[in-house]
């Protein structure tokens, strides 16, 4: 009966997602992205970190003309290439989110045909692979750091799908090469193409571009058709870099003095920013001993290179893997296998040169999305070659479906929030004459994401957060505070989760009938018992109904006057203080999540012991 069942199941497969036609892959492509789409869409609305500080900022900012109007409010990212941060803030914002979503998650499941393509490449004649090429595919698109960015905004994966691309006509290229006597034009200016936008979306993909001309030199053939790969592939990215992306590291480069601005200051030294190379190296392997080690270190430890801890297997089994097979070749054992086609070995060249170049410039996890996508296949080929013939495909594919269900149990995100039809909403501030307003957004937090949808008008500035000030960049930030008449800050609030999520509770107990008569003296036994719950019962004054409250009700007043010295103490390195007494709570929306944040006005720093307000005043202005 398994068997059969089985066999059902395979023929399903058969009809659904092996390539024996066009129509075959034609109707896999559209059922992986319309896959995609929709996880995108249970998943809920994006609300990572990156949107909230840059990503929706950025778009907005590079189509509306600020970026010489407002000075850094999304700190140092504020000046990364917006090109694919535009696409996003018109698919977020100008459509209903959730429709959104589903297309961009739908793009992202776009990746799923060429990377079956590269999969049939590596497989060569095997009997199986109109099959096992689909499934390897779909195997890739089940890895961690994609799943955990799917309908996001990270750009990761959208990215990666012009990569992969990139890479598949590559080996297209250099099969066709080694069939015939030409170059194979076309394939390589279209790679070239695919590769220089998914560079000009995203530097950090520099390093797979290093990766794949390594590849094309590797990849067989006569040595001045590879070469002549080389030049055209080289040539059509640096033209579509340039193309897409050089009018805003020009214009960054005119402005600031630095193209890429604050970055690299050490070298190029304008004057707004701090004159060092601005990098995050808190992700590096520290010694020689992790360099060698790293992927089974961060795959036991994955705080090791991200924020987000995501469960995998699948670089320990390949690391393990490969060194096995390189012990097995110097110790002389081996098996009868033919030796690796031209385009497995292109693809070795481009994963093994991308991983190198990828843990010693950044080893940030996400980053690896592209090289994720094709570690599975990559596993199959590996196990195939370290068992005898009659057990490797059956226990290559076990593998590969072991890695696949960790990654599916471990998978998690960079944060989400139930749909709305409107993506982001934005309590309004009272703002007096927003053309003689200057906005200055204080702290560390994402805060730009606001940006948008308040007052055009008025010149929005980033202060004591991130950014790499120098004395440029503080006297720069006192000439506009100058040039206006009205100054205000924003600030972060605290995000009241502990309310929102006992009025869920409260909601289950009412459908219940825990909200009244007895069932009260439940729900405080249930509030005396579950540690977690942090909240008391309150009866209303009738005293016939009940429900959850916080328990401690005063810590929210708390952190907003927290929250407020911090802002102070960051405004006074410039000479202006928070108007305490003006201070108020406002609301703002991602999804259905609430964000809440603060705006006060800005005066001028009193003189000492002037004092500048009763903060505990202030707080009594909170609505």
């Amino acid at each position: 009966m398994m068997r059969a069942t089985a066999q059902r199941m395979l023929g399903v497969l058969d009809r659904c997602f092996a390539f024996h036609s066009p129509a075959h892959i034609a109707r896999a492509s559209f059922a992986v992205m319309l896959l995609g789409g929709l996880v995108a869409l249970l998943l809920g609305q994006d609300a990572n970190w990156d949107l909230r500080n840059y990503h929706l900022y950025n778009g907005y900012a590079a189509l509306q003309g600020r970026w010489a109007q407002d000075l850094a409010p999304a700190h140092m990212q504020s000046y990364f290439s917006p090109l694919l941060d535009m696409l996003h803030y018109l698919l977020m914002v100008r459509l209903p989110a959730p429709l959104g979503g589903f297309l961009l998650g739908a793009f992202h499941g776009l990746v799923f045909l060429p990377l079956a393509g590269i999969a049939l490449h590596a497989l060569g004649e095997r009997e199986q692979r109109a099959r096992l090429a689909p499934l390897l595919a779909l195997a890739g698109l089940c890895t961690s750091a994609f799943l955990s960015e799917l309908g996001g905004s990270m750009a990761d994966n959208t990215s990666a799908v012009f990569v992969i691309g990139a890479v598949y006509l590559v080996l297209q290229a250099q099969s066709r090469q080694r069939a015939g006597n030409h170059i194979g034009l076309g394939c390589w200016v279209l790679a070239g193409l695919l590769l220089g936008t998914a560079v000009a979306f995203k530097l950090t993909n520099a390093v797979y571009a290093i990766a794949l001309g390594l590849a094309t030199v590797a990849g067989g053939g006569v040595w001045r058709h590879r070469v002549a790969g080389l030049a055209l592939l080289t040539a059509s990215a640096l033209l579509a870099a340039a193309l897409l992306a050089g009018w805003w590291y020009w214009q960054v480069w005119v402005q600031f003095g630095n193209p890429l601005f604050p970055q690299f200051n050490a070298y190029f030294q304008a004057p707004l920013s701090a004159p060092i190379a601005v990098a995050d190296t808190r992700w590096l392997p520290s010694n020689l001993l992790q360099h060698l080690a790293w992927p089974l270190l961060f795959s036991l430890d994955p705080g090791r290179v991200s924020e987000v801890k995501m469960l995998q297997v699948l670089w320990p089994l390949l690391y393990l893997g490969g060194l096995a097979l390189l012990l097995s070749r110097l110790f002389g054992v081996r098996r009868e296998r033919p030796r690796p086609s031209r385009a497995v070995l292109a693809l070795l060249v481009f994963f093994c040169a991308g991983y190198v170049l990828w843990q010693g410039m950044f080893s940030i996890y996400r980053y690896l999305v592209v090289l994720e996508l094709i570690a599975p296949l990559l596993l199959w080929l590996l196990v195939e070659r370290l068992l005898p013939a009659a057990r490797a495909a059956r226990w290559a594919g076990r593998v590969v479906a072991v890695c696949v269900a960790i990654s599916l149990l471990g998978a998690n995100g960079w944060g989400h929030e139930a749909w709305a039809r409107e993506g982001f909403r934005v309590q309004a501030p009272t703002m007096d004459a927003p053309g003689q307003s200057v906005v200055l957004l204080v702290g560390g937090e994402p805060q730009a994401w606001r940006v948008p949808f308040l007052p055009a008008a008025a010149r929005y500035v980033g202060v004591a957060g991130t950014f790499p000030e120098s004395e440029g960049y503080r006297q720069a930030v006192a000439t506009i505070v100058q040039s206006r008449k009205h100054h205000y800050a924003m600030l972060p609030a605290p995000q009241d989760k502990q309310t929102a999520r006992l009025g869920r509770i409260n909601g289950w107990a009412a459908a219940l009938g825990l909200n009244r008569d007895g069932g009260c003296q439940r729900l405080e036994w249930l509030a005396r018992r579950v540690r977690g719950l942090r909240a008391v019962v309150a009866h209303d004054q009738g005293g016939d109904r009940c429900q959850l409250v916080p328990r401690d009700a005063t810590t929210q007043d708390a952190a907003r006057l927290h929250e407020r010295r911090i802002a102070g103490d960051g405004l006074a390195r410039y000479g202006l203080a928070l108007d305490e007494q003006s201070c108020v709570q406002l609301s703002s929306w991602i999804g259905q999540g609430e964000y809440p944040w603060q705006w006060c006005r800005v005066i001028a720093m009193p003189a000492a012991g002037a004092g500048s307000g009763n903060a505990e005043a202030g707080l009594a202005q909170q609505p």
